[in-house]
């Protein structure tokens, strides 16, 4: 079973819940950090893939940030065909809410997880963190991964890269910075437990 890192989400006590295995199964983010994450959280590379890509493998060149992970089926195949270096790609082979070819991308490690629709399991947290000690993984959701990339800005160290698609705009390149992660943690603690 997955359980959710207790640093990530300071506000919730997990001790006693996990200790008697009736665990919290997810988070549900409120409605107005719902729209907040309708914008961009980072910088926002606009264009088609074909114009994001070279400007993300540019950014990376001059930062080289720890990790790089990409949130998003159109993010994670882009950068895998273009040869850019990811350490994890969360996928649900899924676009734009539309079921898309399934596509198996060889790895070190590859992590299967449900993830409904509007909510962050923990069984997804857990795997994002396990994932993030490898260089190279995938991590397959069977539901919805939008909201993953807050478990993986929380998880990653910071400097790193995560990536997620902004539809019909191009790709959004957040910094694990102590100030993002403080914003992300602040949509934690207001998250209803379910």
């Amino acid at each position: 079973m997955f359980f959710a890192s207790r640093s990530a989400i300071s506000n919730i006590d997990l001790e006693s819940q996990t200790q008697t295995n009736s665990a919290l199964t997810s988070f549900r983010p409120s409605q107005s950090d719902l729209v907040r994450l309708k914008t961009p959280l980072g910088k926002l590379l606009t264009g088609t893939p074909a114009e994001t890509m070279p400007k993300l493998r540019t950014l990376i060149q001059q930062n080289k940030p720890p990790k790089v992970t990409t949130v998003g089926d159109v993010v994670s195949r882009q950068t895998l065909s273009t040869g850019i270096q990811v350490d994890l790609r969360i996928l649900d082979q899924m676009t734009l809410r539309q079921r898309i070819s399934a596509v198996e991308i060889k790895a070190e490690q590859t992590y299967r997880v449900r993830n409904p629709a509007g909510v962050i399991t923990r069984e997804a947290w857990d795997a994002i963190k396990e994932a993030l000690q490898h260089t190279e993984a995938v991590i397959y959701v069977d539901g919805e991964e939008d909201l993953l990339a807050i478990p993986a800005i929380l998880e990653s160290p910071d400097k790193a890269f995560i990536v997620y698609g902004q539809p019909s705009q191009g790709v959004v390149v957040v910094t694990a910075s102590p100030e993002v992660k403080h914003e992300v943690r602040e949509m934690m603690n207001r998250m209803t437990e379910e």
